[in-house]
């Protein structure tokens, strides 16, 4: 399970860099996305797995089952075709 996280993990950051590096074009909205870019980073940063591999916050187990976690693997890796 730890390796399948820190793959899925990996897959949510990829996804909030190509966020933040987003067209400039589209200015006005640019400075909205790149905030709710750097909260969603600190707020999973808040809940990502300490030594034991667990949720620093939920301890609720592994950081991948973490309903913090399982909502940004939602939004950000399964993305609707």
């Amino acid at each position: 399970m730890d390796e399948w996280f820190r793959v899925v993990a990996a897959n949510v950051w990829r996804y909030l860099d190509g966020v933040a590096g987003a067209d400039q074009a589209r200015a006005p909205t640019l400075a909205d996305v790149r905030k709710l870019s750097a909260a969603w980073r600190a707020l999973l940063r808040l809940h990502d797995g300490g030594t034991g591999g667990e949720c620093s916050r939920c301890q609720r187990g592994h950081a991948g089952s973490c309903t913090v976690w399982q909502v940004a693997i939602g939004y950000f890796v399964r993305r609707p075709p």
